[in-house]
């Protein structure tokens, strides 16, 4: 769906749900940064490292016009509603950097094929005035510094400065030539039973603008500890005084060595280390199968909690962990022994999940929600060759429980809400700016007439002005052969427009339903 006139973050009703359910999760960091950071590896075989193999096809953003100005449909509230991809094409470990007036999507390196020119890091931008559709940007980092080797950029995270400009860090091989085929072996070269191999580094960008393009000018990787296999899975975190952290992963699964994920204190500008790094977890549970990685974290009040992606990528036995800590330098602990979220997810912690593989979690920030990326493979596909596929979900945090993901009916909704509220656009009576609101909803309600969305609306402030619970009230437009997702869109748009009166009965209800998880 796309309308070029709407606005991203509205008011009203949908400002106000988010922020009561704000108020009941906490903050996690400043807006844009604190709730994300980010992880991307390569679509190649798990076990398997740069040199070994060549790097796959991938079909990266489809943008069928090398020019870029065709729009990358991106099927946001489908995705939501129905736990699919809202991107169909590989878009593996995504980051979603949020800015004023836009949504900035990074991922891993792609080739060229016939959809668009390869990449370093693809980007995509979902602006205020696009709807749902995106623009492929191309390569973020067009050019690389000469230490490293094109075609193996992996794990991409944007921290937006206080200052106004973006600092881009990302996995890269530490030597060139690749597979340290030089005699003798330069320094970042990994030692292994079968010989000296590349080590993967973590290296930074700088850029004025979040599309690029971002600029290395360093002659070696910053984050570089080669007697633990390399570095990772750079993920920023923002804490509350403003301090930037760095979340990595030491790549011991390179060459036969334990796998931890680290916190390490950035410069104020970001371009160095501050202090050792500190260990927050590695695996340690049968479901991770040896192998932790793509850490993220976000704030609940008092509460760190530590997302991080386990076992083989391109199996579905991958799934997203959690962990608790008491900070950003630990001490941190795992409250479950299975995944938070993983192929069999059929309840508990997450929910159920449709996409196998699940892993590359990131968060986001959009009016005091938080959103959730990650990726997911292409159904039926696993192995050195798989896709992954861009997914996007709603957190909830039900009180003295465990993060998870949102009822997916109300979480569409809710990015519809807040996608179009506030459209200067939009017509000044409120019949015709409620319908011209529900109109734009993709395929809903294209079978009803006016009248009778009109009508939908006055019966859900008619039930909500007798006091009824938000859940009785679309019960009864389901029981109008209303889809779940349409009831919660009436529900929403008519509370704006018809009974505003009701809106803060309608919040607390909402807000109840967003926590009770799917």
């Amino acid at each position: 769906m796309s309308r070029s006139t709407r606005r991203v973050l509205g008011v009203g009703l949908a400002m106000g749900v988010v922020g009561a359910v704000l108020s009941s999760c906490g903050t996690s960091g400043t807006e844009s940064q604190s709730a994300t950071s980010s992880s991307l590896k390569l679509s190649i075989q798990p076990n398997a490292r740069a040199g070994q193999i060549p790097a796959p096809p991938s079909l990266g953003p489809r943008s069928l016009d090398p020019s870029k100005s065709n729009g990358v449909q991106l099927d946001v509230l489908s995705g939501l509603q129905n736990d699919r991809p809202i991107f169909d094409g590989d878009f593996a470990d995504p980051f979603a950097l949020r800015t004023s007036d836009a949504i900035y999507l990074y991922a891993t390196n792609t080739t060229t094929t016939k959809y668009a020119p390869g990449a370093h890091i693809p980007a995509i931008v979902l602006t205020r005035d696009s709807g749902f559709e995106g623009k492929y940007l191309g390569d973020a980092l067009p050019t690389l510094p000469t230490w490293t080797v094109s075609g193996y950029q992996w794990a991409p995270s944007v921290w937006a400065r206080p200052d106004g400009t973006y600092v881009m860090y990302y996995s890269t091989p530490a030597t060139n030539p690749l597979g340290c085929l030089v005699n003798p072996p330069a320094a970042d070269c990994v030692h292994t039973p079968a010989g000296p191999r590349t080590a993967f580094c973590i290296s930074r960008a700088t850029s004025s603008s979040p599309a690029g393009p971002f600029v290395d000018d360093s002659s070696s990787a910053f984050v570089c500890p080669v007697s633990s296999g390399g570095a990772i899975d750079p993920s920023v975190f923002v804490d509350a005084n403003g301090t930037p952290w760095l979340l990595w992963k030491s790549d011991g699964d390179c060459c036969g060595l334990p796998t931890t994920i680290y916190s390490q204190q950035l410069s104020p500008d970001g371009l160095s280390v501050v202090g050792p790094p500190h260990r927050l977890i590695g695996a340690s549970q049968a479901w991770e199968g040896g192998l932790v990685e793509g850490p993220s974290m976000i704030q609940q009040g008092d509460d760190y909690w530590l997302f991080y992606s386990a076992n083989l990528w391109g199996s579905d036995n991958y799934g997203i962990g959690i962990a608790h800590c008491a900070s950003v330098t630990g001490s941190c602990t795992k409250p479950l022994d299975h995944a938070w979220l993983s192929s069999s997810s059929s309840g508990g912690s997450s929910g159920g999940q449709s996409d196998p593989g699940p892993g590359g979690q990131e968060f986001f920030q959009v009016g005091g929600l938080i959103w959730m990326v990650h990726h997911g493979l292409a159904p039926g596909q696993t192995g050195n060759f798989a896709q992954r596929r861009l997914y996007v979900d709603l957190l909830a945090f039900p009180t003295g429980q465990l993060p998870r993901v949102a009822p997916r009916p109300a979480a569409a909704a809710l990015a519809e809400a807040i996608l179009y509220y506030g459209d200067p656009d939009l017509p000044s009576q409120p019949t015709q700016a409620y319908l011209s609101l529900v109109r734009g909803v993709g395929d809903a309600f294209s079978g009803a007439s006016d009248a009778s969305v009109v009508g939908d609306g006055r019966l859900a402030c008619t039930d909500l002005g007798h006091r009824q619970p938000t859940a009785q009230v679309v019960q009864s437009l389901e029981q109008r052969h209303l889809t779940l997702f349409e009831a919660y869109v009436v529900a929403i748009f008519a509370t704006e427009y018809f009974c505003p009166q009701n809106a803060s009965q309608a919040l607390a209800d909402l807000q109840r339903a967003l926590n009770q998880g799917p």
